[in-house]
């Protein structure tokens, strides 16, 4: 990449407010709020920044009610296009290849932090082995002392033994404790990793995978590597299992070297049946992990649209994939259990081979008088408990196996993917600057460094936020010659040298025939994607010279079908501002601003009435005002209403428009819609067809011009439909 020249770059620094900001997580009590109407003002100036009672536009620049003193320090308004191409060149280049997300080395750099518990469970460990290798010698002599064989006092043995057992289990205790916390810590951390990494791929990333896909990486297979340590920390599994391994063939070894190497062979071979297992059994895993991830995502889309698949009868269909996955998944799970059982089986045969031959050999030394009956007991102990670390041992590599299968596949979706490097840059920026907050802190340290800092160039470039939001107040948005295809559908060109300005404070219209490019727009503005040639501009500045964290701030979108989370209405409402403390009353201004407050207070909880997953319990009319009450509070210089009055009933039209009408007061406003009602007192009408804007003008303007416009609403037909 080229090298471009631009100032250094400052510290960004910012004040910080105090405790006084507020947060909504679940409103104590909307019951006592009066029901008389209110509303927000804002100002009839089209380019003024309105100042409503929630919170003024300075107040929205940094989440948590801090401004921005100092930025970035970038090129001066005349050096913007170089800015610009630096950003562009950045953005486009050919990306490193990317880290694993989890590796060996992140887990180690995860497990140091926790070096006290590791110690204290490694000490615990050598005290709980000790406890459980000594316990055949002791047998050997109780078996010597009942034979006559020798004088010890018996009660001297059994109060050794008794502290052996006392000891064993106190020691086992702290070692599962510790192992255990120190564990779930580690996986806490990966699991916020891979979300983080999840949330901070491009738009295509989503795309690309299903839901089910993607949170089966979270639950299942990263569940797979919790077993490891978690079904792994008893007696004869996982660590305690080599211990007992290693201490055995030490203390064989010094009680007969004759017979000992018998039990070495025993290990050699089930070593090698291991090998051959680990090697047969990793495409079977793989195929059993693909599997569920399959039968989650079909679960989860199947729920998801079950207004769909009732609609249709689509219940036997549904029955049909979802039996077909699960007797795929079915017979991955048996051919692993036949490889599992032949390899129990196997170990099993030569265990009990090597223990005939120690029998033979063993007695036959006895027999000799060249070994004494005590060690010969003790030999025999010690046999079975090798034979059962040696089981425990060959399961838990079953678990490294199915882990290993599952990290595998979490790495092969997220590290051939792209990270987003804007937004990723600005996450980590807010994360240095805010105060701290518990629930965060799993996602501020990244041990991989996967979302890697961007270069000197790209930094140095990046605007403020209050830049960026002072400019879509001031300014106009201008698509300035675009050119975009859909990353998964590259061939395609939807937009074909789009060039369109949306004036600063008016509403431009956006009419068209579908696949004309109107939503495609609409993901472009909101920086869903970035163009393939041309750009986006604001008051003059390209906008890529501000990170996609505070670009979110300067646009809002209120959709045909807004998504709800299934919380409560009052959080819904707050989400407007995620990052902020949202104070009760702001929540119920804005909702009375959106003509929400009358329906929410009759709702049986009122603000804290759950609304379902999606919003399914409320009305497409209800749903769309509290979508309306959250961009309210959001308070966006942009605004962008794509088909949001289009599938409402007459009555919930009629509210909902006058919310909107109130909410585009002052904004810089884009309108995709089909009704001539939405669009004909527009400040100016784009016609959009095959990628470009084929006709702009007033209403008046393009009746006159007599063209496809007027054609259409002659017709009413602005939908081509």
């Amino acid at each position: 990449m080229a090298s471009i020249a631009l100032p250094l770059a400052s510290v960004l620094s910012s004040s910080l407010c105090g405790p006084g900001t507020r947060r909504i997580h679940r409103i104590s009590s909307f019951r006592d709020v009066p029901r008389g109407k209110s509303s927000l003002l804002f100002p009839s100036s089209p380019c003024v920044p309105p100042s409503p009672s929630l919170a003024a536009p300075s107040d929205r620049v940094r989440r948590g009610g801090g401004r921005v003193n100092a930025a970035y320090v970038s090129a001066p308004a005349s050096d913007a296009n170089v800015g610009a191409a630096a950003v562009s060149s950045f953005q486009n280049r050919e990306s490193p290849p990317a880290a694993a997300v989890v590796s060996s080395g992140v887990i180690l750099a995860l497990m140091a932090r926790h070096t006290l518990r590791i110690t204290v469970s490694l000490l615990a460990l050598i005290g709980c082995t000790s406890c459980t290798l000594s316990m055949p010698i002791l047998s050997g002599k109780l078996f010597e002392i009942l034979v006559g064989r020798r004088s010890e006092p018996l009660w001297e043995l059994l109060l050794q033994i008794a502290v052996v057992y006392l000891l064993e289990p106190i020691f086992t205790v702290v070692f599962v404790v510790n192992m255990t916390t120190m564990w779930e810590n580690v996986m806490a951390s990966l699991r916020a990793l891979v979300f983080r990494r999840m949330l901070i791929q491009k738009v295509e990333f989503f795309d690309r995978h299903k839901v089910g896909e993607l949170t089966g990486l979270l639950t299942s297979d990263l569940g797979s590597l919790k077993d490891v340590v978690g079904e792994n920390v008893s007696r004869d599994r996982g660590l305690r299992a080599l211990s007992e391994v290693v201490g055995t063939i030490c203390i064989l070894f010094s009680l007969s070297s004759q017979l000992a190497p018998v039990l070495g062979a025993l290990m050699l071979s089930i070593s090698v049946i291991v090998a051959i297992f680990k090697r047969s059994t990793i495409p079977v895993f793989k195929s059993h992990g693909i599997s569920q991830a399959r039968i989650s995502d079909c679960a989860t889309e199947t729920f998801s649209a079950i207004r769909t698949v009732r609609s249709f009868a689509g219940e036997k269909q549904q029955m049909s994939l979802f039996g077909s996955l699960v007797l795929a998944y079915q017979n991955s799970g048996m051919k692993l259990g036949i490889l599992k059982s032949a390899n129990e089986s196997l170990t099993r045969v030569v265990v009990y081979i090597s223990l005939l031959a120690v029998y033979f050999l063993g007695g036959s030394k006895v027999k000799a008088g060249e070994l004494s009956v005590g060690t010969m007991a003790s030999f025999i102990g010690y046999t079975f408990t090798l034979t059962f670390a040696v089981q425990g041992g060959v399961n838990t590599l079953g678990d490294i196996r199915g882990a290993s299968a599952a990290v595998e596949r979490i790495n092969s979706i997220l590290s051939d993917t792209d990270i987003d490097d804007s937004l990723a840059y600005g996450l980590r920026k807010e994360f240095t600057l805010r105060e701290n907050d518990d629930r965060l802190e799993l996602f501020k340290d990244d041990p991989s460094d996967l979302d890697q800092a961007p270069s000197s160039h790209f930094t140095s470039i990046l605007k403020s936020a209050s830049d960026g939001y002072n400019l879509a107040w001031s300014g106009d948005i201008c698509l300035e010659d675009v050119y975009f295809s859909y990353p998964m559908r590259d061939d395609v060109d939807v937009l074909n040298g789009l060039t369109l300005t949306l004036k600063c404070g008016h509403v431009t219209a956006l009419v068209g025939p579908s696949g004309a490019g109107k939503s495609t727009i609409v993901q472009l503005l909101a920086r869903f994607y970035e163009p393939t040639r041309g750009r986006i501009t604001v008051a003059g500045e390209d906008v890529r010279i501000f990170d996609k964290r505070d670009w979110a701030r300067v646009v809002s979108i209120v959709n045909q079908e807004p998504v709800l989370f299934s919380v409560s209405v009052g959080e819904n409402i707050a989400y407007g501002l995620p990052d902020e403390n949202v104070s009760k009353d702001d929540i119920v201004k804005a909702a009375k601003a959106a003509n929400a407050h009358e329906f929410i207070i009759s709702l049986p909880q009122g603000y804290e009435t759950l609304v379902g997953e999606r919003g399914s319990l409320l009305s497409g009319g209800q749903r769309q005002r509290i979508a309306i009450a959250r961009a309210i509070l959001k308070n966006a210089p942009i605004l962008i209403l794509d088909e949001a009055t289009s599938a409402l009933d007459t009555v919930s039209e009629r509210l909902v428009q006058e919310a909107l009408e109130h909410l585009m007061k002052g904004r810089t406003t884009l309108v995709i819609a089909h009704r001539l009602s939405t669009v004909q007192n527009a400040h100016q009408i784009a016609l959009c067809a095959e990628g470009k804007i084929a006709e702009l003008g007033t209403h008046l303007e393009l009746l006159e011009r007599k063209g496809v416009y007027a054609s259409l609403v002659g017709t009413q037909r602005l939908a081509f439909e």
